[in-house]
């Protein structure tokens, strides 16, 4: 009996120890973000590249721990494959909406976003884009706000500024366009063109292919016809390296220009050894290797993946921490809540500051201009 006695005892004791364990432990709070991007098909490696920022950024609040109200927050990222597809990147947001998700880093595309924009401002959740369409902050009626936060510059912001750089800089004045047809393509070209023709620019040739082609041959075969001394191309990378490729094979040494998604290392291993060395991009921030907390950044990434970082991981971690930012400066999760503080807010990231203007978009929208070279990427300009 004594021995069942001192077992009862030790049971006792043991229930009110983990009853006195379990009061004294704070409570949680689990927030739920959403991630849109494209993680697989030939945009794969960007969204990739930005979900493994977002997730860094997840990791690295969780660790650290943050609290409202005595709760402790623990953060989870559910991630959607929205494909760069408008149609499939509704249906995700839809997805997401349903999953309970307070705010969603992404869509990255701006079609997708366009398309996904309604759903997210319907449901009232905080969206933080790096889409670089100006359509894509525009509030959906007078009635309703728009829920959309650009974190990184529009198009008015690199088009314009890539012009800028290449009549004065590069000092070209012959310059062809090839159109890949996407929304993301409009904006940025037609900031280019308007800004290059009142610098003097003349565009020679506009040449509108589908968004899935890969033999340019015919098409450099016209713009060698027009004497254009660069190519601005509005599309994104797997094509860009195509394009490279068979204007060496042509003999084309002539500058290849376009926006943020030609920023890419992959882009050049793509196109092979020696290949794309005039090729010029551009990117909203300030590069990593200019700001004090890039090299940190990058070596946390590099630990933690394997690699370097691309132009969006550090764009998308920041975009994690500025929405812990405002929840607890707003004492609260629910977007209805912390959304019009984030709208308010002032935050310094890895690569930018982030405030906002009446529709949504950054203040102070920096631009660096790159160049790929030796295999790498090298800041030229930041303006």
């Amino acid at each position: 009996m004594l021995i069942i006695r001192n077992i009862s005892a030790w049971l006792l004791l043991l229930v009110a120890s983990a009853a006195a364990t379990a009061s004294a432990a704070p409570a949680s709070l689990v927030v739920r973000l959403g991630f849109s991007g494209p993680l697989s098909g030939p945009q794969a490696s960007v969204g990739k590249d930005a979900l493994n920022g977002a997730q860094l950024a997840i990791d690295r609040l969780n660790q650290q721990g943050s609290s409202i109200d005595g709760k402790v927050l623990r953060f989870e990222l559910l991630a959607k494959d929205d494909e760069a597809d408008p149609g499939i990147g509704a249906i995700r947001a839809k997805e997401l909406v349903d999953a309970g998700v307070r705010a969603v880093l992404g869509p990255f595309n701006s079609g997708v976003t366009l398309a996904a924009a309604p759903i997210y401002n319907e449901a009232g959740i905080v969206s933080l884009t790096v889409a670089s369409n100006p359509k894509a902050t525009l509030s959906p009626s007078n009635r309703q706000a728009s829920q959309v936060f650009r974190i990184a510059a529009s198009d008015t912001d690199m088009g314009s500024k890539m012009a800028l750089y290449a009549a004065r800089n590069l000092k070209l004045k012959a310059v062809a366009i090839i159109d890949d047809g996407s929304v993301y393509a409009q904006g940025l070209i037609e900031e280019f063109q308007k800004t290059g023709k009142q610098n003097g620019m003349q565009i020679v040739l506009r040449e509108v292919v589908s968004d899935r082609r890969i033999d340019f041959r015919g098409v450099l075969g016209k713009i060698r016809e027009a004497r254009g001394d660069a190519i601005f191309f509005g599309g994104y990378a797997p094509q860009a390296s195509a394009m490279l490729k068979q204007m060496q094979q042509m003999g084309m040494s002539i500058p290849l220009l376009g926006g943020d998604t030609l920023c890419s290392v992959t882009m050049m291993m793509q196109a092979g050894s020696g290949v794309g060395e005039g090729t010029y991009c551009v990117q909203g921030g300030v590069w990593l290797t200019r700001v004090s907390d890039g090299a940190v950044f990058a070596a946390a990434y590099q630990a933690r993946y394997g690699a370097m970082p691309g132009i969006f991981a550090p764009t998308y971690y920041d975009g994690v921490l500025l929405l812990e930012r405002a929840m607890k400066s707003a004492n609260a999760i629910d977007p209805h809540v912390f959304a019009p503080v984030l709208a308010r807010m002032r935050y310094k990231g890895v690569t930018a500051t982030y405030e906002f203007d009446a529709r949504h978009n950054m203040k102070d929208s920096t631009v660096t201009i790159l160049r790929l070279q030796d295999g790498k990427l090298a800041p030229l300009s930041s303006f």
